[in-house]
């Protein structure tokens, strides 16, 4: 695993002391509302592991469940995360941002937490095949999974810490369960509309043909072969009627 090492010692003990005085303050459970505890969490971890981490915003559009924080397990998870100082940086990161994840999924009804990172925190795909040892492909398709790949920042656009996550099979499920929960959470209609329209089009192009073609004349679907294409294939049409019509 590639590790980063802080450059200033001085200072890094300085961060480190002021994350930990904050992860105590709010291990209290504090009266503060939840924006706040998003807030103080962020800059907690903002100030622990400043030599990877540059900043974390609440998406625009964010929506929080009610104004007064709310304490869960996820909260305790991070606290003490935070407050171990014997795991190693990446490890410790990826283990504190999947705890903050879940807190601010229990706390928001719509919206993602963004990250933004140093750019000696950021790989190349194929540093990443290499350190997982896998294909092209199969980066791919973790990246369709859940895998974080930042978006018009270069060639250099895969954080550190998906080695820890996706080099172990435990981690990389609750990465995919994770990124499924808010991707669900968070569609928008346009969204909606879109996979439904790349579905209709792979059952189009699968059988060279529309519904109506190929099954417009079927009296009985369960007599079909695939009779679960025939209902699956009905269903994200009507489903896309009534969402362009509604």
């Amino acid at each position: 695993m590639i590790s980063l090492k802080n450059d200033n010692t001085t200072a890094s003990d300085f961060r480190e002391e002021f994350s930990s005085k904050l992860v105590n303050k709010l291990s209290q459970h504090p009266d503060i509302s939840a924006v706040e505890l998003i807030t103080q969490y962020a800059y907690a971890m903002q100030m622990k592991y400043h030599s990877y981490l540059i900043t974390i915003n609440p998406s625009k559009d964010t929506i929080f469940i009610q104004e007064n924080a709310l304490y869960s397990k996820w909260t305790e998870e991070l606290n003490n995360v935070l407050a171990d100082t014997e795991l190693p940086l990446i490890q410790s990161f990826a283990k504190a941002k999947y705890a903050l994840d879940q807190m601010f999924l229990t706390i928001t009804e719509r919206g993602q937490l963004e990250y933004f990172y140093h750019q000696k925190a950021l790989i190349r795909s194929q540093q990443l095949q290499s350190l997982l040892n896998i294909s092209k492909a199969t980066l791919s398709r973790y990246v369709a999974a859940g895998l974080e790949k930042l978006p018009d920042v270069g060639h250099r656009c895969y954080p550190l810490h998906n080695g820890f996550y996706w080099g172990n099979g435990v981690w990389a499920s609750r990465i995919q369960a994770l990124y499924q929960t808010y991707r669900l959470r968070n569609r928008t209609k346009e969204d909606v509309i879109k996979e439904l329209e790349t579905e209709i089009n792979e059952f189009q192009d699968n059988y060279n043909g529309t519904f109506e073609e190929v099954f417009g004349h079927i009296d009985d679907p369960y007599s079909l072969d695939e009779p679960d294409d025939y209902f699956d294939w009905r269903d994200a049409l009507e489903e896309l009627n009534k969402q362009q019509y509604e």
